[in-house]
């Protein structure tokens, strides 16, 4: 399993990016929601007060969306991540199809990026 985390300014330029992968079999959904909380604490390290993040995981986005209490570890995690967004002044989760994020396939594919 990989993950990628793409930082851009507000004019898509690439800032700097990070891929991760995992050995291990895990939920998709988890990995999806890690590089999210990744990407939600680079944003907070480096002061920035508007931010928008883009993933291609809709269970995420429509969980984030739903304000149901939810006992399993996935919704623990989506009650942080919600946490989370609320320290900055404005805060957007969005969907992005996984086709259109060339950056991010470029990361998944083994390459790195020196900034």
């Amino acid at each position: 399993t990989g993950l990628s985390i793409i930082l851009r300014d507000s004019n898509d330029f690439v800032l700097c990016g990070k891929a991760v992968f995992i050995d291990k079999a895990t939920n998709p959904k988890l990995v999806e929601l890690d590089a999210l909380l990744v990407g939600i604490r680079l944003a907070q390290s480096l002061n920035f007060d508007k931010v928008i993040f883009e993933i291609d995981c809709a269970c995420i986005i429509n969980r984030l969306c739903k304000h149901k209490d939810d006992i399993t570890i996935f919704g623990h995690h989506i009650k942080e991540v919600r946490e989370m967004l609320n320290s900055f002044s404005k805060a957007e989760v969005k969907w992005v199809n996984r086709g259109d994020n060339k950056v991010v396939d470029f990361f998944v594919n083994g390459h790195s990026l020196i900034v």
